[in-house]
């Protein structure tokens, strides 16, 4: 991954453990972070780690992570936000050691739904891509860096000209969750 490249991101809970290194960019979450809303329950989590830059109009956001060993929840993928109450992120997610599944989440006036697709066991290195188009977007996914599948066209309530795209990270329920961003290009 080319530092110069990452020089328009910028953190939004921003995580206290980043290095680099030949392979990318390595990543520790803090201990019970999350990005969910549930305005009926007043239940909200928006302390996940997001590595985004600012985007207008339309795009195309790829990039790739890859982990060890997760924990249940644990959370590596792609993200788009307008602010705390509309956003979208898809990635990996383990119920438990052995049930895989990719995970999206779409957020809209501050209510979280959650759509999974099974994966086959053994998956620790997942390709993301998200585009825009005309005001709709597109989330895609590849196991192998090259094959994508349509995860989901979606729309947001408060969408905006200006939003943030980026890499996301998390661990709701244990500490020291590693994962390494490989690649992040945005066009």
């Amino acid at each position: 991954m080319l530092l110069e490249t990452l020089k328009e991101f910028d953190w939004q809970n921003e995580p206290q453990r980043v290095r680099f290194d030949e392979v990318g960019m390595h990543v520790i979450a803090k201990y019970r972070t999350d990005f969910w809303c549930c305005a009926r329950y007043d239940f909200r989590k928006d302390d996940g780690h997001f590595f985004f830059s600012y985007v207008l109009g339309d795009f195309c956001c790829d990039l790739d992570w890859s982990f060890e060993a997760p924990g249940a929840f644990d959370q590596c993928g792609i993200m788009l936000r307008t602010d705390v109450n509309n956003w979208f992120k898809a990635s990996i997610m383990y119920e438990n050691e052995d049930t895989p599944m990719l995970a999206s989440c779409l957020t809209n006036a501050g209510y979280s739904d959650l759509a999974t697709v099974p994966l086959p066991q053994g998956i620790t290195h997942v390709w993301y891509r998200l585009k825009k188009r005309k005001g709709c977007y597109i989330a895609s996914y590849s196991l192998d860096g090259e094959n994508y599948a349509q995860l989901r066209k979606f729309y947001l309530i408060n969408d905006e000209d200006d939003v943030k795209v980026g890499a996301y990270l998390c661990s709701p329920q244990r500490d020291d969750f590693e994962a390494v961003l490989h690649g992040l290009t945005l066009s």
